[in-house]
């Protein structure tokens, strides 16, 4: 074939389509690992990089609609492993690897979720320990979810009955693995609440299943699961797989079980146990009542040996006494005080009597009357100067009135709108006008005006 390519000549176009056709019929099903570089995401038809190594790289394309079969963030630096094909762009004769799956490089693609979805939940406070609740220390109802077909629920039932036989189950079916059981979980959870609400209260709620990989876990790491255990009215414990096992119910929940047996263990204590605590309790109860009243009888026959001591009738002597003294010591401070009182009293008798309210009331007397005839005689003399000037000012202003003019024969000419006219310049022909005399109003037309 490269004898017959070096005897004939060929275009670009023509070179480019038979170098398309022979690359990318050999490289169609290709896996190729590297580190994710130069990542583009804003493109709107997919995401733009290069997938290299410590010696090349290579350009790659995932289309927009292969996006949605990737679970995890795509992120700069991220060692992944590829499969796709080779693309050859003839107009610039570039090629491309287009991407069609990939996964992280060295961990699973759940591994990936768990831990995105882990830190998301932590985030929004869905790990907080404060928000924990304590798990009841003998529940009388407890409910259980998981797989009636599986052997955790009768080992469950079993040690439950066996450590504490009056609990209470409330079974849930709901299946642990494969497609579909988050939901299931979740739904079951949610379904315990309600019968808590409306029939039988639950105490405490344990989710569990056997030990089992990441796949057969995942339920209990769906965000479902995560937020049906978090919105649960109930405490809860999760229980799932083995002691090395870690879900995200594990981290929600209000208590971790290592395991569903362990879980079935911690919900109750054991009944004979606690038969004996309490049977050891009241064996010490009595010993200590008996000690008690052996004391108190020791502290009554000591009172009724000594009741002389603290007879009514020696207290009452004793403070019959005290009583009398105190009566003693009152009436002497009140005679003391009573004789004080009496010296003080005489000499206010005495400054009395020298500084009398009936001489002072006359002396009063007689300074009010001076000041009384003074001041009639200045209210007089100020009314007639009053009187006097009043009859001036009348005088005067009589003297001013435009009426005495008025009845000299003079008038006031007012227009209509009560303006004095002082000028024939203030009026116009034909206008009413009035006159004002001094006994009367005459009312005129302006006929003529001369200047």
């Amino acid at each position: 074939m490269s004898d017959n390519y070096g005897k004939i000549v060929l275009t670009v176009s023509e070179f480019s389509r038979i170098l398309k056709e022979a690359v990318e019929n050999n490289f169609y099903d290709v896996r190729i690992k590297g580190e994710i570089s130069g990542l583009k995401t804003s493109y709107s038809s997919g995401y733009y990089f290069d997938i290299k190594d410590e010696f090349a790289k290579l350009k790659c394309i995932i289309f927009k609609n292969d996006l949605r079969k990737f679970r995890f963030d795509i992120k700069e630096g991220l060692s992944v492993t590829i499969y796709g094909r080779i693309s050859i762009y003839e107009p610039r004769g570039e090629y491309n690897f287009i991407v069609s799956e990939m996964e992280p490089y060295g961990f699973g693609e759940l591994y990936i979720l768990f831990e995105q979805l882990k830190n998301k939940l932590r985030q929004e406070g869905l790990f907080d320990e404060r928000r924990k609740r304590p798990i009841p220390f003998l529940p009388r109802s407890i409910g259980i979810v998981t797989s009636r077909n599986g052997a955790v629920l009768h080992d469950m039932i079993k040690i439950i009955k066996s450590r504490f036989g009056n609990a209470s189950i409330i079974f849930a079916n709901a299946s642990v693995q494969g497609k579909n059981s988050g939901t299931e979980i979740a739904g079951a959870i949610e379904l315990l609440n309600l019968y808590s609400e409306s029939q039988k209260k639950i105490d405490v709620i344990i989710i569990g299943r056997g030990g089992g990989s990441i796949e057969d876990l995942w339920p209990f790491n769906e965000e479902l699961t995560a937020r049906a255990v978090y919105n649960s009215s109930i405490p809860v414990i999760s229980a799932v797989g083995h002691e090395t096992d870690f879900t995200i119910a594990d981290f929600v929940a209000d208590r971790r079980a290592s395991t569903p047996s362990n879980a079935a263990e911690m919900v109750v204590p054991v009944k004979f146990e606690l038969i004996k605590q309490v049977e050891t309790l009241t064996g010490r109860i009595r010993n200590g009542i008996f000690h008690l009243i052996s004391g108190k009888k020791a502290e009554l026959y000591g009172l009724i040996k000594n009741r002389e001591k603290v007879s009514p009738k020696r207290l009452i002597q004793d403070k019959t006494v005290r009583a009398c003294d105190l009566s003693e010591r009152m009436n002497k401070a009140v005679n003391s005080r009573i004789n004080i009182l009496k010296v003080g009293v005489f000499h206010a008798n005495k400054r009395l009597t020298l500084r009398s309210p009936l001489n002072i009331l006359e002396e009063r007397k007689t300074s009010i009357a001076l000041l009384s005839q003074r001041l009639k005689k200045a209210i007089g003399t100020t009314i007639s100067g009053y009187k006097n000037r009043l009859g001036a000012e009348k005088k005067a202003l009589n003297s001013l009135s435009p009426f005495n003019v008025l009845k000299r024969g003079y008038g006031i000419v007012f227009t209509e709108e009560k303006a004095v006219v002082s000028s024939v310049l203030n009026v116009k022909e034909n206008q009413n006008i009035k006159i004002t005399l001094s006994d009367g109003t005459l009312s005129a037309l302006v006929r003529e005006i001369k200047i």
